[in-house]
């Protein structure tokens, strides 16, 4: 048999009011079992605020890349681990050189361009995909399609 804790106590209500005034959800709802662990082991009021205020950073994180991915309209389930390079026609060095993410931080713009029916649209929703995990403050990447009559897939990062 598993003997669960009792649930922590609900906050009062005028802390309740004023974490919603300054609109700190994810502090409002990790604030009743943070303080009730607080209690028991007798946290410095310093670690208390740590815990609370770094469960609201990491909160405002996941729900900034989670509007990021949404507003981005690109498909779901784009990653590099079902990505398959044997059927690009990308060269293995273009394809591991745009997988290490370096030209983000470089602050350089991915331009995709090929006929139809190619995967251009697999190879450029991967980049941004991965790029909103590394949390860079960069447009993410941008990805632009231009249409071409070209014969081979032509994948250039460029500095600006």
């Amino acid at each position: 048999m598993t003997v669960k804790p009792p649930p922590p106590p609900p906050l009062p209500d005028e802390l309740d009011r004023l974490l919603r005034r300054l609109r700190l959800p994810y502090l409002r709802r990790s604030a009743p079992e943070v303080i009730a662990t607080a209690t028991s082991q007798r946290w410095d009021a310093a670690e208390i605020l740590r815990v609370l205020l770094a469960e609201e950073a990491a909160g405002r994180d996941r729900a900034t890349i989670q509007t990021r991915r949404r507003a981005s309209k690109l498909p779901a389930g784009k990653t590099f681990d079902a990505w398959e390079p044997d059927r690009s026609v990308i060269p293995a060095a273009t394809q591991n050189a745009l997988r290490s993410l370096e030209w983000i931080d470089r602050a350089e713009v991915l331009c995709v361009c090929g006929p139809s029916t190619i995967g251009r649209s697999d190879d450029r929703t991967l980049g941004p995909r991965c790029a909103s995990r590394t949390r860079t403050r960069h447009a993410a990447a941008k990805a632009a399609a231009a249409p071409s009559t070209s014969s081979q897939l032509i994948v250039t990062p460029r500095s600006f």
